[in-house]
């Protein structure tokens, strides 16, 4: 399978047909990361033509994708007029990439701070030089095909998300909102539902309310919407719904009608509101309904109005439509330990997705299948500008590493130096991921174990490990057993020395 969609990824950026601007949202202290970076990785991930913005999330405690996307736009605004692109058909993209990355504790303190900067197994050019490829990074270059079709709209993305649409990605919808997602014609069990659909926002498309948008269902409230006949089975039982991808594009107008509404919290920099339970549920729910949802009834009525008052200015009765990526459309989250780990591995996968990842990444020519010399046994693993002297690994992804000994199956192991690793017995470890490991002595691991080294200064190390069985937004606070700080100690330390750290950090 040739995947057509990647090379239409690369024709974009070549033929210079990307976003006309990008806003991205980072974390205080990465401004002049970005800044240097993006511009140099043009090319590689970004058009010609592409003006970058790069804004810090200077809103206490977070302002969420709804309010953040409002406070982006209007701080950008300020350094160009950003209107007057949309209302002459150009095209812009937001990327929230800002946050302390607690969901991938502890990989981010390697990167200082720099959630979006966690790296990917892929060589690309920066000016001069060769580096790795970055979250955030691969977000941008995957979403350039949106570009086109949306002229005078707004897209907005998450920077840690990177889906391939499996059908036309261009616009299908002429109503002011636009929310991406994947529709499936399903018979659901309740295994089946807890298990891919329970965690994320679902939009149901009925006849006479247009699209529904309900966040997080449990099994109980679905059987109610079948019951009350939002969703209906057709003669094979089987209903149709769509998996929202959390990334949307809105129109100019309604846009401003979000700014009339909330200026009051921007300019005070208050509250934190996210776009799927406080705008597009009420925007397509009763009062009740929302109510019953753990909604206030008082919000209710502010998006009421937004909706009345967008009505009365542009005569449109529906606001929210859907945009169909595909049912085989894949989707990776890089936003949490466990499912980097797992999304990462899929390169190695001998399914349709796998050969995507890695003609996505660029890694068919690193594959080994199998390789048995003296000493070192190595079978369907990915090496990229690494080294392995001895041992045995099976289904190993190493990238920008040297080992001189392991015994590993299923692994990820990124930008790593070690004399060996195995288990604490010296026997085969499985499920492990080492990032940024320096050390001159054997790495003992235990199963599905991370671990990982922070650099702060000339002659520090500081070593932290955990599991990719934990949370690391719940373990925020904690010193777990094996480290000396805990991941808000790393936060806070690094914090004080980023902005002298960073410029020299690639």
């Amino acid at each position: 399978m040739k995947y057509p969609i990647i090379e239409k990824m690369k024709e974009v950026i070549k033929k210079d047909q990307g976003f006309d601007v990008i806003i991205v949202v980072v974390s205080i202290g990465n401004k002049e990361y970005w800044e240097r970076r993006l511009e140099a990785s043009r090319n590689e991930i970004l058009s010609q033509k592409t003006k970058i913005i790069v804004i810090e999330e200077d809103w206490p405690g977070g302002a969420g994708q709804l309010l953040g996307t409002l406070h982006a736009f209007q701080k950008a605004n300020e350094l160009g007029d950003l209107k007057a692109t949309l209302e002459q058909k150009g095209t812009l993209a937001i990327y929230h990439a800002a946050g302390y990355g607690k969901r991938m504790a502890p990989l981010c303190g390697t990167e200082v701070n720099n959630k979006p900067g966690v790296k990917l197994p892929k060589i690309i050019k920066i000016g001069e030089r060769e580096s790795l490829l970055r979250v955030l990074e691969a977000v941008i270059f995957s979403t350039q095909i949106f570009a086109k079709s949306r002229e005078g709209r707004i897209c907005v993305f998450w920077g840690d998300q990177v889906f391939l649409p499996s059908r036309a990605f261009k616009l299908e919808t002429k109503l002011p909102v636009e929310i991406l997602g994947v529709k499936k014609r399903v018979f659901l069990s309740k295994k089946d539902w807890q298990k891919d659909w329970q965690q994320y926002g679902v939009l149901i498309p009925t006849k006479k309310r247009g699209i529904l948008m309900r966040e997080k269902i449990s099994w109980q409230k679905f059987q109610r919407f079948l019951e009350k006949g939002y969703l209906q089975k057709d003669r094979e039982e089987k209903v149709t719904l769509f998996k929202s991808l959390g990334c949307f594009s809105i129109s100019l107008p309604f846009l401003e009608t979000l700014f009339e509404e909330f200026f009051k919290e921007i300019e005070l920099k208050r509250r934190n509101l996210g776009t799927d339970f406080y705008l597009w549920v009420p925007l397509t729910s009763r009062k009740r309904e929302y109510q019953a949802e753990g909604g206030s009834g008082i919000y209710w009525e502010r998006i009421k109005k937004i909706r009345r008052n967008f009505i009365q200015k542009t005569g449109k009765k529906r606001i929210i439509g859907e945009k169909n990526l595909g049912e085989k459309t894949f989707w990776w989250d890089y936003g949490n330990l466990k499912s980097y780990f797992l999304n990462l591995l899929k390169l190695l996968k001998k399914t349709d997705e796998g050969e995507a990842a890695r003609k996505f990444f660029e890694a068919e020519k690193y594959l080994i299948k199998r390789k048995f010399t003296k000493g070192l046994k190595i079978k369907n693993s990915i090496l990229i500008n690494s080294e392995i002297g001895g041992g045995k690994i099976e289904n190993v992804i190493l990238v920008d590493s040297k080992i001189l000994w392991a015994k590993i199956k299923n692994g990820v192991i990124i930008s790593t130096q070690a004399k060996g690793v195995f288990t604490q017995r010296g026997k085969l470890v499985r499920n492990i991921l080492l990032y940024n490991v320096k050390e001159e002595r054997n790495v003992k691991t235990l199963p599905a174990e991370v671990v990982t080294d922070i650099i702060p200064g000339e002659g520090t190390k500081i070593r932290m490990r955990t599991s990719l069985l934990r949370d690391g937004k719940r373990d925020w606070q904690v010193r777990l057993p094996k480290n000396i700080f805990a991941y808000s100690e790393i936060e806070r330390l690094l914090a004080r020395i980023a902005n002298a750290t960073i410029r020299f950090r690639t």
